[in-house]
């Protein structure tokens, strides 16, 4: 049995469990007042649950099943979360007690981080280590360079550019975005290669388009951040006379409070009140190409593995 880790930043199902999240976050500290309420004031702004709790858990099933059919062999995703149960060391755990013999890593986020991907593996194999336990490990990574990724994302902006005005897509920019790292560039050197060549290629297959890369959520002073921030580069644009702007988010596939924020209102509101008009690209979310996509490109990695550790034939090719 094969089981599949899809790592998070953590998984809010509740109002109530907003104060433990942030409280986990700062290390056991709980959350000002003042940073509570507004916390608390954004998550029921939505109007809906949290959608990256919704969305990740049928991600996990439809992945589940596209992966199991395509390597013919039993297969389980699991959940494993840094701030919010379940936490990664549990998913591992639970993967132990359920009988799995390999073990992947999943990031649901296209683009490599130090901080994210990088400390989620090692806690799988930290996990791994602490119970005892020798379970061969495959991180699935890359995908991003994956020509149907890059074809989804492509047609998304195609279709935020079109829904703009004439007028709006006379005078036009994409800001390409993504969260911020801490830290200089050159600290963060395979995060940038990949966010720019990325960037690169969705505007290719948009069809061509002038474009910018462009920071959110970066913390605060004094520590650094990686920049421009996509406000002060909207304020930019406006400045030099652009009609629009359209913000294409390509680090969180799946929309959440956060990007749905610094990526889309904060910036519609800074656009808005320079004049400018404002779109932005749909997220991918469960989107049946996209886990289609996701599920064939994970079968693939997990196949050259098997074949590395002399088991051939797990993927049968009439389903490839």
């Amino acid at each position: 049995m094969i089981g599949i880790l899809l790592p998070m930043y953590g998984l809010v199902r509740s109002i109530d469990e907003i104060e433990p999240f942030y409280t986990h976050i700062f290390h056991g500290q709980p959350p000002g007042e003042e940073r509570l309420k507004d916390a608390i004031w954004r998550y029921r702004q939505l109007g809906t649950c949290d959608p990256l709790a919704s969305v990740t858990l049928r991600q996990a099933e439809a992945l589940e099943r596209r992966i199991g059919a395509l390597l013919l062999d039993e297969v389980r995703v699991y959940v494993g979360c840094k701030h919010t149960p379940p936490f990664v060391p549990d998913a591992v755990e639970q993967m132990i007690r359920d009988g799995v013999r390999r073990v992947a890593t999943l990031p649901v986020t296209p683009l490599y981080t130090r901080s994210g991907t990088g400390a989620y593996r090692k806690q799988v194999r930290d996990a791994l280590q602490r119970f005892g336990v020798d379970l061969p490990v495959v991180d699935i990574e890359g995908w991003w360079a994956e020509p149907r990724f890059v074809d989804l994302l492509g047609r998304r902006l195609r279709s935020a550019v079109n829904w703009m005005s004439a007028e709006g897509r006379s005078d036009f920019v994409v800001l390409f975005t993504a969260h911020s790292q801490p830290g200089l560039p050159q600290a963060n050197e395979r995060f940038c290669t990949e966010f720019e060549a990325l960037a690169a290629s969705v505007a290719r297959a948009a069809g061509g388009c002038p474009w910018r890369l462009a920071y959110r959520s970066g913390g605060p002073a004094p520590q650094v951040w990686l920049g421009p921030d996509v406000r002060e580069v909207i304020e930019a644009e406006a400045a030099a006379g652009r009609k629009a702007v359209v913000v294409c988010e390509l680090m969180s596939m799946t929309e959440n409070v956060e990007v749905l924020y610094d990526a889309g209102i904060d910036c519609w509101e800074t656009a808005t009140r320079h004049g400018m008009e404002f779109a932005r690209t749909e997220f991918l979310n469960d989107a049946y190409e996209f886990m289609d996509m996701l599920s064939r490109y994970a079968a693939r990695r997990i196949r050259c593995k098997d074949d590395a550790y002399g088991t051939a034939g797990v993927l049968g090719t009439k389903n490839e």
